[in-house]
């Protein structure tokens, strides 16, 4: 869920709509970064949706910094599966600070796992 150098850990995890999802990552330093999803739409195994954020550090979320709402899917490809996934903002301005945050190189490298971590 986190690029290498941050690995995440997972506190809730409950993938139904309505459910939440509370987790941190820990960068290399130590230092725990927060965050939530909230589960807006789930369709085991092929889409789920959840917007995402940021939490402080008793789990709280923090409400003026920038959420995302992602939006997944799978579906079969050439014998294996592909995944999708599509990020929308409230706003360009919430979208530039995210990118300026490094979220781009993030999810990049947390993606990059996914074939070592699934194997095949």
């Amino acid at each position: 869920m986190g690029p290498a150098s941050h690995p995440a850990t997972v506190e809730q995890h409950d993938l139904t709509p309505g459910g939440k999802v509370t987790y941190f990552m820990t960068g290399p330093d130590g230092q725990k970064h927060r965050g939530w999803w909230q589960v807006n739409a789930a369709d085991p195994p092929s889409s789920l949706e959840f917007d995402d954020g940021f939490a402080d550090q008793d789990g709280t979320p923090i409400d003026d910094m920038p959420n995302s709402k992602t939006h997944m899917r799978l579906t079969e490809h050439e014998g294996g599966t592909q995944m999708e996934l599509r990020s929308v903002f409230a706003s360009q301005e919430q979208m530039e600070k995210l990118v300026e945050m490094g979220m781009v190189e993030g999810l990049k490298e947390a993606v990059g796992q996914m074939d070592a971590l699934l194997g095949d």
